[in-house]
């Protein structure tokens, strides 16, 4: 047998040797990092191949779980056995020189053949037969020596969405089998830099699609440059990920709102896989983006589990450069995300030891399908190297030093000056939209990174059209290259970027943005790193969403203009217009202090004896104070000070009592009002114990109804009569204390209506320990939890159905779950 790792290969005299191997080199071929000059990037001296993101070690743990047949990783294999593309007889589907997508051309075979690659390679891995390992090999390299192109408009959402099977199926072949040569590598290198890296972003450096779709363009040229060992690439990619604030980490805020949350939750989960499968890639590089922005990616992953639980859920206005959202009328509810939430469970929760509540509830009962269990983790001791700290511009106030120029023949000539606290502008000027380019400008040279953020307070109403804002200029002529964020008095954001290319053309750098607030009170921001600027707007200054990114095709000037714009919009009339919180990068600091805005949003979770806490934090605030009562709206009892992040954890909680929580906002000037409250009981969670015994029903069938025991939603216990009874032998004694009942997935007169539930310690006398009639599962795949009082230890249970919903031929659910207490 023959091991090929880098091209290079090593003879190799049995399967356990070979096996040996596979985890030496997980341990051996670590990728390390350094810091590298520029905006969060993180330089990669070597790459661990497999490792996008599974290692040899990742493998080897999930083909021991398969081989001894623990579930839900068996079910979750015999999935992915039964697929037809899984078969060493699959019958290609391609390859052709041209894919595109929107206007879709021979997309559905390349998708089939990509998914082939990922199952077959697996296939290979865990049953060791080489027929698997030829054919995924024959059809990677089949399209790798014949594909030219692969256009159109959508192009990055296929690559994006189907990059951790074809990278990673080429990667485990590259690192597992002996059939592939350095030849091969070369080949899926070249198809990967030629053909498929190009298309990922078709928009230019640093423009990316919105939110989604530049979240999974990065996703897919993270994968591709890790296999083609690209540094320069993959460091492009990590500075991009931590830095890009329309597509990237910075597409958040506090409590875990990605870009696209108030969009539909399809788009946001899009968003959240994405993010997540290319820092779990990065992990196995050694680059730890997890810890980024206080572990935003658990945020964000505990923020849609709960939204999708149906927890209360309060939310912000948030959006991206797509859409600015201002209400919530996504689909909450929504029925997928296990591969992310898997993801980012085992990144957080087993990685870390942080908590992840609504995470862990909702794993509970998801499907596992022949994908999602290769996530699946109870054990990682892996670790990695925290990237170097984010270089985000940072902006002071500023109280003198303004200059002032009235731009585009605006009369009469505009004035701003400062006092207490507050910037008061005065300009003229038709317009400063699109081509046009009118209004008074109250600026400051600004060379390099820089922004320059302004609460706009008042816009005198010398027109319907009048606004005031902040803009950054390549130069102070008339109809130079400009970005502006200006608030008018209709109630919306105007945003424009005359003259830079923005993505999306002039429809997306010229357009109203609806607002929240009433007007005026809305935050505006400007942004400027390297090549590219990009506008934001805040309801409070710190829950800031990037609605518009453009940049000059060429290189911005070393050194722009940045300041407070006012246009009357009506030339001959002075506008008036008065900012609060004006900051710019390199300011002088000289404002008085503020008292912060109390956090707009408190979210508390239920842990096991802790309650995780994140807060939407409050500008100008250096410190948090948090507060617990045991009754809504207090009395209230500090638990802790002096936080400086957005999150904390209360681990002095008992389990079973209710919390209500606040937290203030703090700096030199004083103290804010409270948070809104947010209450959460503690729990110790129950052990599924249904693990290890027996199963069978009342046509002894034991494979039937120990499907209903798999861990595993996606199959189902099927009985063919409209009444029946199911048992579980656990082979010892437990103590039962709430069991579970999930709806099936096919039809909804086939669930349980009436039924007890049992227990026995002979398997013949049964104890009822719980009756119940008239249950409606309103959704497939719906778990329905049901408290046992005082039930006694037993070691067989089952559940005795008398009547279904009205099926006069089969029964089905796809779960029992028997819950008890364990440490």
């Amino acid at each position: 047998m023959m091991f090929t790792h880098e091209g290079v290969p090593m003879k190799i005299s049995s399967r356990e040797e070979f096996m040996g191997i596979r985890h030496i080199l997980a341990t051996l071929f670590l990728a390390s990092t350094a810091a590298l000059p520029g905006h969060g990037a993180a330089q990669v001296t070597g790459f661990t191949h497999p490792g996008t993101p599974l290692t040899v070690s990742d493998l080897a743990t999930l083909k021991s779980y398969v081989d001894q047949g623990r579930q839900p990783w068996k079910s979750g294999y015999d999935q992915l056995k039964a697929d037809g593309k899984s078969q060493s007889t699959y019958v290609m589907a391609g390859p052709f020189a041209t894919v595109s997508r929107s206007p879709d051309v021979n997309l559905w075979p390349w998708r089939n053949d990509m998914i082939a690659v990922w199952n077959l390679s697996r296939m290979w891995y865990f049953t060791g037969n080489d027929a698997y390992a030829k054919k995924a090999h024959d059809i990677l390299i089949a399209w790798a020596t014949n594909q030219t192109a692969f256009s159109g408009s959508e192009s990055m959402l296929d690559l994006g969405d189907y990059a951790y099977r074809f990278v990673g199926g080429a990667d485990i072949l590259r690192g597992t089998w002996s059939g592939w040569t350095a030849s091969d590598t070369a080949t899926v290198k070249a198809y990967f830099a030629n053909v498929l890296i190009p298309a990922s972003n078709p928009y230019g450096e640093n423009m990316f699609g919105a939110a989604n779709k530049g979240a999974l363009a990065l996703n897919a040229l993270g994968l591709m440059a890790i296999f083609n060992d690209d540094t320069a690439l993959l460091d492009q990619v990590v500075a991009q990920t931590r830095t890009l604030a329309h597509i990237g980490l910075r597409s958040s805020n506090d409590i875990g709102m990605l870009g696209d949350s108030l969009r539909d939750q399809g788009h946001a989960h899009g968003q959240l896989l994405s993010l997540s499968m290319l820092a779990e890639a990065l992990w196995k590089q050694g680059i730890d983006v997890y810890a980024d922005l206080d572990e935003r990616l658990l945020a964000a992953g505990e923020y849609f589990a709960r939204v999708n639980e149906l927890a209360p859920t309060p939310f912000l206005p948030f959006g991206t450069t797509d859409a600015y959202y201002i209400a919530d009328n996504t689909n909450r509810g929504w029925g997928g995300g296990n591969i992310a939430l898997n993801v980012i469970h085992g990144a957080y929760a087993v990685r870390k030891g942080r908590p992840a509540p609504y995470i862990a509830q909702r794993r509970l009962w998801m499907p596992v399908d022949s994908t999602s269990f290769m996530f699946m983790k109870e054990v990682d001791t892996s670790t990695a190297a925290p990237a170097p700290a984010l270089a985000i511009p940072a902006t002071v106030s500023i109280t003198s030093g303004l200059n002032d120029i009235d731009i585009g023949n605006s009369t009469p000539a505009g004035t701003s000056s400062y006092a207490n606290g507050t910037w008061t502008v005065k300009g003229a000027g038709a317009d400063s939209w699109g081509t046009a380019d009118g209004g008074h400008f109250a600026y400051k040279a600004l060379t390099g990174d820089g922004a320059i953020i302004a609460k706009v307070e008042t816009i005198q109403n010398t027109s319907p059209y009048a606004k005031a804002g902040v803009m950054m200029r390549t130069s102070l002529a008339q109809g130079a290259p400009r970005a502006t964020m200006l608030v008018t008095n209709q109630v919306k954001v105007e945003q424009n970027m005359p003259n830079l290319a923005v993505y999306g053309g002039t429809n997306y750098g010229n357009k109203a943005l609806p607002i929240a607030n009433t007007v005026p009170s809305y935050w505006v921001k400007l942004e400027r790193i390297g090549n590219m600027i990009t506008g934001y707007v805040s309801p409070d200054g710190t829950n800031w969403a990037a609605t518009d990114v453009g940049r000059i095709d060429g290189t911005l000037p070393a050194t722009i203009y940045a300041g407070l714009a006012v246009v009357s919009h009506a030339n001959g009339t002075l506008n008036t217009s008065t900012f609060s919180n004006v900051q710019v990068t390199g300011g002088n600091g000289g404002a008085p202090g503020v008292i912060p805005a109390a956090p707009a949003t408190l979210l508390a979770e239920p842990g096991d004896g802790a309650v995780p806490l994140r807060w939407q934090q409050s500008f100008g605030a250096t410190s948090y104070t948090v507060k617990r009562a045991t009754f809504s709206g207090g009395p209230y009892t500090t638990i802790a000070s002096g936080v400086t992040d957005g999150s904390y954890t209360d681990n002095s909680v008992s389990n079973g009592m209710t919390y209500y929580y606040t937290v203030t906002a703090a700096n030199t000037a004083g103290t804010s009002a409270n948070s809104p409250e947010d209450s959460v009981t503690p729990v110790h969670p129950l052990t599924n114990v249904a693990t290890g015994g027996s199963a069978t029903d009342g046509a002894n069938n034991a494979a039937n109804a120990g499907l209903a025991f798999d861990r595993n939603s996606a199959t189902k216990w099927l009985y063919g009569a409209p009444t029946g009874w199911l048992k579980y032998d656990l082979g010892h004694t437990e103590t039962v204390l709430r069991y579970t009942v999930i709806s099936a997935s096919d039809v909804a007169p086939r669930d349980p209506k009436d039924w007890q539930f049992q227990g026995s310690n002979d398997g013949t006398t049964w104890t009822t320990l719980d009756a119940q009639s008239n249950q409606v599962f309103a959704n497939r795949l719906q778990p329905k939890s049901y408290p046992v009082a005082g039930g006694g230890a037993y070691r067989w249970y089952r559940i005795n159905i008398t009547a279904n919903n009205g099926d006069t031929a089969s029964t089905a659910l796809s779960e029992l779950g028997l819950f008890a207490a364990k440490p």
